[in-house]
């Protein structure tokens, strides 16, 4: 597999529940439901789905992001639709490869 030829695609609305399914098999956590500000991406080679991976919004307070981010209390609400979180992370089963991982991470 060539790691270069992989690409990110936004979930459309008719893959949601494929997606979905797919993160409650296989994810230690399950799947979230797409609430407030989400997005779910697939990565895919040659249009096989590889992995799934969700970001939503930011978490209101989290010491250790807010104490390395160094912003003050008063810039840090003003400042929190800069940041998103990523909710969930999943490759599929029967696809681990080296550096897949990282190769994705990098490419969002």
């Amino acid at each position: 597999m060539n790691l270069q030829e992989i690409t990110l695609q936004l979930i459309l609305p008719s893959e949601q529940k494929r997606f979905q399914s797919l993160m409650e098999a296989h994810h230690y956590l399950g799947a979230l439901p797409k609430i407030g500000h989400t997005l779910w991406y697939v990565a895919c080679y040659k249009n096989e789905w590889l992995a799934l991976i969700s970001f939503s919004a930011a978490a209101w307070k989290c010491a250790a992001r807010d104490q390395w981010i160094g912003w003050s209390f008063r810039y840090q609400y003003d400042r929190l639709h800069l940041i998103a979180n990523n909710s969930r992370f999943l490759i599929l089963p029967e696809h681990h490869y080296p550096n897949l991982a990282s190769r994705i991470l990098s490419r969002v």
